[in-house]
């Protein structure tokens, strides 16, 4: 039973990923006996992972017709930013009062090596940005001492990371560096009115990526109820 779950686990978190990351992309096809193939494993544990993520609605069924990547659900996005900026807004407010040189330096490390891939010539230079992203993020979260607070939130969040995903494919994520330097500047004053305009701002932005999104892939997005 440990290894049919084990399996299972396995299946899901790496079609999840594959979907994430717009490897799977919206509307795609899924055969679990071709996914079994491509994964090496047996078609049970592929079919329950494809149920599991109809569950978080990554994956749709249309009767007569199949299963398939579902298409990003905007206001799911919503929900989910808006989560995230509750929960992060209450980080920074918790990690000011007490954040020391050390912290500081943490902050100022990431941002060197974000701006360093920002011009680097390696062919992984997308997925280490985002993975930077990530971790900047994370920072105020593991100096509470909350790190799994950050963990559970991002595997919750489903719809905004294919959002964030494109906007690094669409090269939209050209002011990130700069609202993280902003927040950590805010949060070094002891600004914590200034820190939460900022990370509102951030978190927003989004927003006006969106729009561009639904231009250049319309296909990718399912019609507004």
């Amino acid at each position: 039973m440990a290894d049919v779950l084990s399996a299972r686990e396995t299946a899901y978190r790496a079609l999840r990923s594959r979907i994430l990351n717009l490897d799977l992309k919206p509307n795609d096809s899924l055969n679990d006996k071709e996914l079994a193939q491509q994964m090496g494993m047996s078609r049970t544990p592929i079919h329950e992972a494809i149920i599991t993520l109809g569950l978080v609605k990554l994956v749709v069924v249309r009767p007569q017709s199949g299963t398939y990547v579902a298409p990003i659900d905007t206001e799911l996005v919503e929900m989910e930013q808006f989560s995230r900026f509750t929960l992060e807004k209450e980080m920074i407010l918790r990690t000011i009062p007490r954040l020391t040189e050390e912290a500081l330096r943490r902050y100022q490390e990431n941002l060197q090596v974000y701006q360093f891939y920002l011009s680097a010539l390696d062919p992984n230079r997308k997925a280490r940005l985002f993975e930077l992203d990530n971790a900047f993020h994370r920072i105020a979260f593991e100096l509470n001492g909350m790190e799994h607070h950050f963990d559970w939130m991002e595997g919750l969040r489903h719809h905004i990371e294919r959002i964030r995903v494109l906007s690094f494919v669409m090269n939209l994520d050209s002011t990130i560096i700069d609202e993280h330097r902003a927040l950590v500047e805010a949060m070094s004053a002891r600004d914590a009115d200034a820190a939460v305009r900022v990370l509102e701002t951030h978190l927003g932005l989004y927003q006006t990526h969106l729009r561009k999104m639904q231009e250049a892939y319309p296909h990718y997005f399912a019609p507004r109820q």
